[in-house]
């Protein structure tokens, strides 16, 4: 059982990264962004195009969070932005556009077939009989460096100027922030921490056009579960998200692990619907 624990935490880590990734957007532009996972997904698939050309890892991967931050940034500004004005419910219906656009066009440059992404993490050791990988570490001490960076930068200058456009775009502009530099940031960040995620997640298990999807979903769990505006809550949340899903594999069914991610958001919104580690909101009438 304790690898099931083990195997928990890793995948956990990834949803932990994705629910990040939409806390950030979350915090900034007040729009839950159901494309994040193929925005990262497509520089996870760059990843392994520049790989394949026989570029090293450790120059690859700057160059494919680049693609993920840049895409990010351009559907931003191109797509979301000018809804943003008009209704916020009408950036959400864009997102699902996106979504589905970028899985078709995921689908026509890469196809379906399911790719290898080589890992230069490639130790394991044995702990106390439970078999624990490089990968593993890696995917866990990232989630964890991720989330103290952006708590640390919630608490700065820069971070109160992003939750102050997240409440109100108008009040903001009269001090003299600039929106498009918050947007731009918060979106470009969450772009790399997303496709950061989907290289994980392909490094332990395969590339393919169908990861997103699914890891989309988990992310919302977890940052539902976690709040939706804790860092911390999404990083506890993806974790336990993760070895929950694993121990009902191993002991009910594989096939019962997307049912227990939704009976377990379905619980804690039941009994507290601001998350584990939200915190009520007042908003002036």
């Amino acid at each position: 059982m304790s690898e099931q624990v083990v195997n928990g935490l890793e995948s956990g880590s990834w949803y932990a990264l994705m629910a990040l990734a939409l806390v950030l957007v979350m915090r900034a532009t007040n729009v839950p962004n159901f494309a994040m996972a193929e925005m990262g997904l497509f520089g996870a698939f760059m990843l392994w195009t520049l790989m394949d050309a026989g570029i090293p890892y450790f120059i690859a991967i700057p160059i494919a969070l680049l693609c993920g931050a840049l895409l990010a940034v351009v559907l931003e500004r191109v797509l979301i932005r000018p809804l943003l004005s008009e209704s916020e419910f009408a950036g959400v219906l864009m997102t699902i556009g996106i979504f589905v656009g970028l899985n078709a066009l995921t689908q026509l440059f890469w196809g379906s077939q399911p790719r290898e992404v080589d890992s230069p993490f490639t130790a394991s050791w044995d702990v106390f009989g439970t078999r624990v990988t490089a990968n593993q570490l890696v995917s866990l001490g990232l989630a964890i460096a991720v989330t103290y960076a952006l708590a640390r930068y919630f608490r700065s200058p820069g971070g109160v100027r992003m939750r102050a456009v997240a409440e109100d775009r108008v009040t903001p502009r009269l001090v003299g922030v600039s929106v498009s530099w918050v947007f731009r940031t918060a979106w470009a960040v969450a772009g790399v921490i997303a496709t950061l995620a989907m290289v994980l997640q392909g490094q332990s298990t395969l590339l393919t056009d169908q990861n997103a999807g699914s890891m989309v979903l988990k992310g919302f769990v977890a940052a539902t579960v976690g709040g939706f505006t804790s860092v911390w809550g999404a990083l506890a949340a993806g974790l336990g998200l993760g070895v929950i899903e694993n121990l009902a594999g191993y002991w009910i069914s594989t096939s019962a692990r997307p049912a227990v991610a939704l009976l377990v958001v379905l619980l804690v919104l039941l009994l507290r619907p601001q998350g584990l580690f939200g915190t009520v909101r007042t908003r002036e009438v």
